[in-house]
């Protein structure tokens, strides 16, 4: 199974906004986009690099999104085929979609 379609169930049962690998034609105005920004594998150990991109209309409902997701990913390491650890966040403004947006890195072992 794709780390992908792990996520993506995992945050369309969980996160309180839409999950998106892409962004949507129709955009909502909160919402979350992932993808995969890096792979590899090690002692038989699929390894992959996660972005996850928190958008919203105020930089307080962004930031309060990112945080969701953040505590989200703890609790997805409990998840029997995925561990999961932090690995960094920062605040941007996506000019292109005039939204404030956090992101936050996570890496992930199945």
């Amino acid at each position: 199974m794709l780390i992908e379609e792990i996520i993506k169930k995992y945050l369309d049962d969980e996160l309180s906004v839409d999950a998106f690998l892409e962004v949507p034609d129709s955009i909502p105005t909160s919402f979350v986009v992932f993808h995969v920004i890096d792979r590899g594998k090690s002692d038989q150990i699929n390894m992959a690099t996660v972005e996850f991109m928190s958008y919203a209309e105020t930089k307080y409902d962004a930031a309060s999104l990112d945080e969701e997701i953040r505590e989200l990913m703890e609790e997805i390491d409990d998840h029997p085929d995925v561990a999961c650890r932090f690995g960094g966040g920062n605040d941007t403004n996506d000019t292109t979609l005039k939204r404030y947006r956090y992101r936050c890195y996570f890496n992930f072992y199945f």
